[in-house]
C-alpha cells in the first residue's frame, strides 16, 4: 500500500487549455465582483428612496396596517433596513469575487503560486458565503411556511 495516496493531487499542471479556461473564469469573477457592487450600491441608494418616499405619509397609518398601528415613517425605517442589509449582501459578496478573480488572474500572469492559492481561496469564501447565504434563506422561507400553517 501506499504511503501518501494524494501525491498526485500535488503533481497536477496547467495546460494551455486550462489556463485559459482559469483567466476566462477568473474575467468573470472580477465582472462579477463590480456588477455586484454597483447591484449593492443600487440597493442601499433604492432603500434611501424608498425610505423617503414612504415617510412622506407624515407618520399617518398606511389603511392596509391600521389594525396593527405601524406608521409610515416606521414601515419606510423597515424598508430601508432591507434594502440595506440586501445591498450589503451584495457588496461583501462581490468583494470575495473581485478578490478572487484579481488573485488568479494575477497569479497566472506571474506564474506565482501562492498567489494562485490565494486567489483560490478568495473563490472558496466567495462559494462559502453564498453557502451560508441560501442555508439562512432557505431556513427562512421553512419558518416563514410553517408560521403559515399555524394560521
Amino acid at each position: 500500500m501506499e504511503q501518501n495516496q494524494n501525491t498526485s493531487l500535488f503533481q497536477l499542471n496547467l495546460d494551455a487549455q486550462n489556463s485559459y479556461t482559469l483567466r476566462s473564469a477568473a474575467s468573470w469573477a472580477r465582472i462579477l465582483g463590480i456588477v455586484g457592487m454597483i447591484l449593492g450600491g443600487l440597493f442601499i441608494v433604492m432603500g434611501i428612496i424608498v425610505q423617503q418616499a414612504v415617510s412622506r405619509y407624515g407618520g399617518a397609518e398606511i389603511d392596509t396596517y391600521r389594525g396593527s398601528g405601524l406608521s409610515a415613517s416606521s414601515i419606510g425605517n423597515l424598508g430601508l433596513a432591507v434594502y440595506m442589509i440586501m445591498g450589503l449582501i451584495c457588496v461583501i459578496s462581490s468583494i470575495f469575487a473581485l478578490n478572487a478573480g484579481n488573485k488568479i488572474s494575477r497569479g497566472l500572469k506571474a506564474n506565482d503560486q501562492a498567489t494562485l492559492n490565494a486567489g483560490f481561496a478568495g473563490a472558496r469564501n466567495y462559494f462559502a458565503f453564498w453557502a451560508i447565504m441560501i442555508i439562512l434563506m432557505l431556513l427562512l422561507v421553512l419558518i416563514s411556511l410553517l408560521g403559515s400553517l399555524n394560521n
